[in-house]
């Protein structure tokens, strides 16, 4: 059987990059594709989200998630500032560091690609388990899981070495707070996987942390004026950092955002993140410690020399996000 494009449909046509079929139209799930090709058709400068949301059905909290695929790959650039992901391939700079590290045995990380519908059929047939794990997910998500599901389970369950009761627990946790869609399934899955979340201990742990992170972005979000009711992936990343590895309380972040905003008209996590960083270094805990500070330095500076309004007040480095929403390829996990 043979398949031609009707001519008909030239009548009015618009832009696709060639990237997004011969670099993601296997790695995005469909709803990244949508989002993309609804911004390639509508607007491809500053795109009315809420617009997009209202024709896609979806809401806003997912469309940034679906949009943090393309932002993370440099498709898209985001508030001005543009991702630039690392060169597929690179075998010069492999060459040259195999030949000044002749006696070390180098670490190769194998991107898997995601398994095909037979692979799929060949886990459930050889493990009880796995077809455990599709059945009970269903029934948590209130939904028929298709291709894209399945390959988001397998491939968190085999490469990043999640069991399925911990899968069982990060889904109960997605649908508890509104965002059961696959992107945000495969982020904070990916996310445990890398760092080993692989216990029901560790798991409800983790569970305590993001909610005491959903907590602390309502208020922050309420000061900073955002109007997504929760934090995606990378955000809760730094909310994490904060409040329970720093010991921040929000005042401290609402005085660093404060300060954000003191120098650029952008919400910068990463600028926020550097000054607290700052703060967390010099052993400041609350307000009055960086008043204080702030007096004493003042009080040190020689007569006569002040400080320019426009010169930041710390040494900050240029940031670009990286990705926790990196796509995810098959590759079933070695077991030690």
């Amino acid at each position: 059987m043979s398949y031609s494009v009707n001519p008909s449909v030239f009548k009015s046509i618009f832009a696709v990059p060639t990237d997004i079929v011969d670099k993601h139209i296997r790695l995005a799930n469909g709803d990244q594709l949508k989002v993309l090709l609804w911004i390639l058709r509508n607007s491809t400068d500053n795109p009315d989200i809420d617009e997009m949301c209202k024709a896609l059905k979806i809401n806003a909290s997912d469309a940034a998630d679906y949009l943090q695929y393309w932002v993370l790959t440099g498709v898209l650039s985001e508030n001005g500032e543009t991702v630039t992901p690392p060169p597929a391939d690179i075998p010069e700079k492999a060459e040259t560091v195999k030949e000044e590290k002749k006696n070390e045995i180098p670490v190769v990380s194998v991107a898997p690609s995601k398994p095909s519908s037979r692979e799929i059929l060949e886990r459930i047939e050889e493990s009880p388990e796995i077809g455990h794990l599709f059945n009970e997910a269903q029934q948590m998500l209130g939904k028929t899981i298709g291709y894209d599901g399945q390959c988001t389970l397998l491939l968190l369950h085999d490469h990043y070495g999640l069991p399925t009761e911990v899968l069982f627990m990060m889904i109960d946790y997605c649908v508890s707070i509104g965002k059961s869609n696959y992107a945000y399934l495969e982020a904070v899955g990916k996310d445990w996987g890398t760092r080993e979340i692989d216990t029901l201990d560790k798991a409800a742990e983790q569970i305590a942390i993001l909610k005491k992170s959903n907590a602390v972005w309502k208020e922050f979000a309420q000061n900073a004026g955002i109007t997504n009711p929760r934090p995606t992936v990378k955000q809760t990343e730094y909310l994490r950092r904060w409040s329970s590895e720093w010991k921040f309380g929000i005042n401290m972040i609402i005085l660093a955002y404060e300060e954000m905003a003191n120098h650029t008209s952008k919400l910068s996590m990463p600028y926020i993140d550097k000054i607290l960083m700052n703060w967390h270094n010099k052993g400041y805990k609350t307000p009055a410690d960086v008043e204080k500070a702030a007096a004493e330095q003042k009080d040190s500076k020689p007569a006569g020399k002040t400080k320019n309004s426009n010169e930041a007040s710390y040494d900050l480095d240029k940031f670009k996000e990286q990705s926790l929403h990196g796509e995810l390829k098959y590759e079933r996990k070695k077991k030690q």
